[in-house]
């Protein structure tokens, strides 16, 4: 990872456009057509910000001929402000919708918001919506009282699936769309998409609070309260446990080639080279990342088209290293809030970071950053 210099201002500062929202950040997603990043607020609201800049930070860098080394100069025009969507009067459900904009629930309302802040019911279906997945570019699912919906793209129901479970603590959609997973009842359970499911996979694990397949599909993480990450292997149903972190695993991250599992929830970035794993193996290799820290790592984002990660901690700090080794580079320093919402956009520009304290930024990266 290359470098970058100012004589007075900080690589955050150079590089973020940043908001002050009043409220924590909860989550945050980038829509489908890659023009606009929503932060969910814990007060209910949504603020949404335009990727486009009018001063990027590619257009501030200079590189000194002599010795080569870059320089970034500090904005001259103020960030324009957030638009702000008074949604619920608590926290959000979020994610991406259709071909641009956002899906986020209200209660028992689903409402489709565009990226400029535009909004419409999707449904009213009286119970509250626990959960909220994207597919693909086809719809939504969602999680309310022990029933699973399907949502086109167009906000209509295509299936219902009923008595699936109880309160739904995660959900994750196969990268095919053609099953999902959702934790209930202490339960790990893989489900056919439609109507008439085919007998449903249903695993023993205890309280699941985070899900994420594998991009080829041939693996399942779940982070399971007090019980670290398991891995399961839904064609076989094998199972494989890590059971070592000292705090349980909010985030789960792949790799774009499947091949490496990134968690936080440790006092560093945990990497698994889930590769490494044979069928005679107890766990995957794991690949030390970053540096080790007293504060947990929260939070944790593959970049999609680099072997690099993002990680936001418990005292505010984003750093971003190659996995594997131990160089890292601070984007944001420690301090302001935790960092609870983290992600990277589909083209690995931008960086979407919120925090505890109520600050939203997109943190948006030159070209020469990453080498």
């Amino acid at each position: 990872m290359d470098t970058m210099e100012a004589e007075t201002a900080t690589l955050y500062e150079l590089l973020a456009r940043r908001w002050t929202v009043g409220t924590a950040v909860t989550n945050t997603a980038f829509d489908p057509a890659g023009r606009a990043v929503a932060f969910a607020l814990a007060d209910g609201a949504l603020a949404i910000a335009p990727l486009s800049d009018i001063e990027p930070p590619q257009d501030r860098c200079r590189v000194a001929l002599d010795e080569g080394r870059t320089t970034i100069s500090p904005r001259r025009k103020p960030v324009p402000p957030l638009t702000k969507v008074i949604v619920s009067d608590a926290p959000l459900h979020l994610a991406p919708f259709g071909t641009s904009g956002f899906v986020a629930s209200d209660h028992g309302r689903l409402l489709c918001v565009s990226a400029s802040g535009v909004t419409r019911v999707v449904s009213n279906h009286g119970a509250p919506v626990d959960l909220i997945a994207a597919v693909s570019r086809e719809g939504i699912l969602t999680a309310s009282g022990g029933s699973i919906m399907f949502y086109d793209s167009n906000g209509e129901i295509v299936w219902l699936q009923e008595r699936v479970g109880g309160h739904a603590s995660a959900m994750a959609v196969s990268p095919d769309g053609r099953c999902f997973a959702i934790g209930a009842d202490g339960c790990l359970l893989i489900r056919a998409f439609g109507p008439r499911p085919e007998p449903a996979a249903s695993l023993e694990l205890g309280s699941v609070s985070a899900l994420s397949w594998s991009p080829d599909g041939r693996w399942l993480a779940a982070s399971v309260v007090n019980a670290g990450v398991v891995l399961v292997r839904p064609a076989d149903e094998r199972i494989v446990r890590i059971p070592t972190y000292p705090a349980t695993v909010a985030s789960l991250s792949w790799s774009a080639d499947s091949r490496v599992l990134v968690t936080s929830g440790a006092y560093r970035t945990i990497a698994w080279d889930v590769s490494s794993l044979a069928d005679d193996s107890e766990r995957p290799t794991n690949l030390a990342t970053g540096r080790a820290r007293f504060v947990l790592a929260d939070t944790v984002d593959i970049h999609p088209a680099r072997q690099l990660v993002a990680a936001g901690y418990a005292d505010g700090m984003v750093a971003v290293a190659r996995i594997g080794h131990s160089d890292e580079l601070v984007v944001r320093p420690p301090g302001r809030g935790a960092v609870h919402a983290l992600r990277w956009s589909s083209d690995g520009q931008h960086l979407a970071v919120g925090t505890s304290e109520g600050e939203a930024a997109i943190v948006t990266f030159p070209p020469h950053v990453f080498k």
